[in-house]
């Protein structure tokens, strides 16, 4: 049996009571949307700022006479998770109430170079850490502000 057979054999109570079902379930999803772009640019931004937070005392922590591994690589972790969470921190509709150009979701091959630049700074910054390199530590963290610094120019709004 078909499924036009079917809806029309059901009594249209059935079809009313479907539709409003749908109707609602639709009516959720649109709400839901807008609660998860809203959700997705607050976790963005979060993400941003715990890079940002850690920017300097990772700085710091390079620059000192004995290097603190453990607190580097605290830092490099969960900027480099930060990182990765960022990856994917930028779907489509997610530029309404941020400071991100458009130019992230019409042309976004550039940015997301940058992001997967950003991405492997922090990966060879934990590698460096793993070997104690001081000097691996301090090329990722340098390739890092440099894709901090493009994205920064290119793809943020000053308003």
């Amino acid at each position: 049996m078909s499924t036009q057979t079917i809806a029309k054999r059901l009594p249209i109570s059935i079809k009313f009571l479907f539709a409003m079902v749908l109707g609602s379930i639709s009516a959720a999803a649109i709400a839901n949307s807008e609660e998860s772009k809203k959700q997705v640019i607050e976790a963005r931004q979060q993400n941003f700022k715990t890079i940002d937070q850690n920017m300097k005392p990772l700085n710091s922590a390079l620059n000192a006479d004995l290097i603190d591994w453990s607190q580097v690589n605290t830092l490099a972790a969960t900027s480099h998770q930060a990182a990765i969470e960022l990856q994917i921190a930028f779907p489509k509709g997610s530029d309404a109430g941020s400071r991100a150009k458009s130019s992230i979701w019409s042309k976004p091959a550039k940015f997301n170079t940058l992001m997967t630049q950003m991405e492997q700074g922090y990966a060879d910054m934990l590698e460096g850490v793993e070997r104690e390199d001081t000097a691996l530590v301090k090329r990722g963290l340098k390739q890092v502000n440099g894709t901090c610094k493009g994205c920064h120019r290119q793809y943020r709004s000053a308003w």
